[in-house]
C-alpha cells in the first residue's frame, strides 16, 4: 500500500514513516529541507520535496496514496512570527484535506494534541469533555482549528480520524530544545531538577511507540468523524522522578520551584529574547501551563482501537537505555 505522511522529520511522524516502511508499505514522505539530518531513511520510503502550505507539492507527493498520517506542524507555545501557526497548522491542514478528497485517499488520521482539552481538575478528560478555560497560545488554538477543518471533512466524503498524544517520550529523534526526554537526561546525568512546586501536579505521559501503534490501530480500525486520546499514565511530577530514580540510580537533586520563581525565569527569558531575538523557553503566558493538572483517559482507545500502553517502568527503562547509549556515543 501507498500512505503519504507529513511531518517525518519530527518526533512521531519521523517513528512513525520507518514502522509503516518496514510493514512493507511504500512510505512518501514531504520535506521542506532535504539537507535534514532527521529524514528517515529506508528502502520504501520516497522523499518528495515540498511544503504543506504548497498545495501543488502536497499533490504530487500524495498521488496514488490511500492512506494520509498528517503528523506535521509548528510545535511550541511560542514564535517570534504567530502567523506562522495559522499558516501551516490551519492553512497547511486545509491544503491536505482538499487534496486527499481530490486524490480519492480511503482514511486520513490528524494528529493532534491533549493540549486542546485544556486543564483537568479531579477527573481524567476524555475526549467528549469540552475545555472549560480560554485559549492562551497559538499552539493550541491553531490545533483546536483544525481539529473542526478535519472533522468538517467527513461531510465532504473523506474519512478521518483525530488522535490526540500528551507528553511524549522514549527513544528518538530529538526535534525541540525542551523536551520530556531532555528532563529525563538531564536527571539520569545527575543534574540539579526543577520541578514545580506543588510536585504532587498531574500530567499524562505516554510512550513514543504506543503514540506510533495508535496511530497506526486509529487508521485500522477508528470511525470516521471520531477523536481518541493517546495516552499513558497519569502522575505528578514528583512521581514521574521518583520512578526515574529507582531505575537510574540517578542521584540527581530536585528542587521545586514556586510560581513567581518561574514567573521571574519567564521575565528573564523574555528581556534575552528583546535582545538576541532567541525565542524563549517558557513565556509569561506558558507559565500557567506548568502550574495546572492535565490528565486524560485513554479508554476510549482501549476499548475502540485494542490500544495498549507499555507499562511505565518497562517505557522508562527503554527510554533511559536508549539516552545513557546516546550520551556514550
Amino acid at each position: 500500500m501507498k500512505i503519504f505522511i507529513t511531518g517525518a522529520t519530527g518526533y512521531i511522524g519521523h517513528q512513525l514513516a520507518l514502522k509503516l516502511a518496514n510493514q512493507g508499505n511504500v512510505v512518501h514522505i514531504i520535506v521542506r529541507d532535504q539537507s535534514s539530518p532527521n529524514i528517515p531513511v529506508h528502502n520504501n520510503i520516497i522523499v518528495f520535496p515540498g511544503d504543506i502550505t504548497y498545495l501543488s507539492s502536497i499533490k504530487k507527493a500524495m498521488a496514488g496514496c490511500e492512506q494520509v498520517y498528517h503528523t506535521a506542524a509548528i510545535v511550541k507555545l511560542f514564535s517570534k512570527d504567530p502567523s506562522l501557526f495559522y499558516k501551516v497548522n490551519v492553512d497547511g491542514t486545509r491544503n491536505l484535506l482538499g487534496a486527499a478528497v481530490d486524490a480519492g485517499v480511503k482514511k486520513f488520521v490528524y494528529t493532534s494534541t491533549c493540549g486542546v482539552l485544556g486543564a483537568s481538575v479531579k477527573m481524567p478528560k476524555s475526549e467528549k469533555d469540552p475545555r472549560t478555560e480560554s485559549f492562551d497560545n497559538e499552539y493550541e488554538f491553531t490545533k483546536f482549528l483544525a481539529e473542526n477543518l478535519v472533522k468538517d471533512y467527513v461531510h465532504k466524503g473523506l474519512f478521518t480520524v483525530i488522535v490526540s498524544p500528551s507528553k511524549v517520550y522514549g527513544p528518538g529523534i530529538e526535534t525541540h530544545p525542551v523536551s520530556v526526554n531532555w528532563a529525563i537526561n538531564n536527571f539520569i546525568k545527575g543534574k540539579l531538577t526543577i520541578i514545580p512546586k506543588p510536585s504532587n501536579i498531574l500530567s499524562n505521559y505516554c510512550f513514543i511507540d504506543d503514540i506510533v501503534n495508535g496511530h497506526i490501530l486509529a487508521m485500522q480500525h477508528g470511525l470516521g468523524g471520531d477523536k481518541y486520546i493517546l495516552g499513558g499514565e497519569n502522575l505528578s511530577y514528583e512521581d514521574f522522578f521518583h520512578q526515574l530514580r529507582l531505575l537510574s540510580g540517578s542521584k540527581a537533586r530536585i528542587i521545586p520551584a514556586p510560581r513567581f520563581i518561574v514567573h521571574i525565569w519567564a521575565l528573564a527569558q523574555w528581556c534575552k529574547y528583546l535582545i538576541t531575538k532567541e525565542e524563549p523557553f517558557v513565556t509569561i503566558k506558558g507559565i500557567h501551563h506548568i502550574f495546572i493538572n492535565k490528565i486524560y483517559s485513554n479508554e476510549k482507545a482501549k476499548q475502540k482501537l485494542g490500544y495498549r500502553p507499555t507499562p511505565l517502568q518497562e517505557a522508562l527503562k527503554q527510554t533511559i537505555q536508549f539516552l545513557k547509549q546516546k550520551n556514550y556515543a
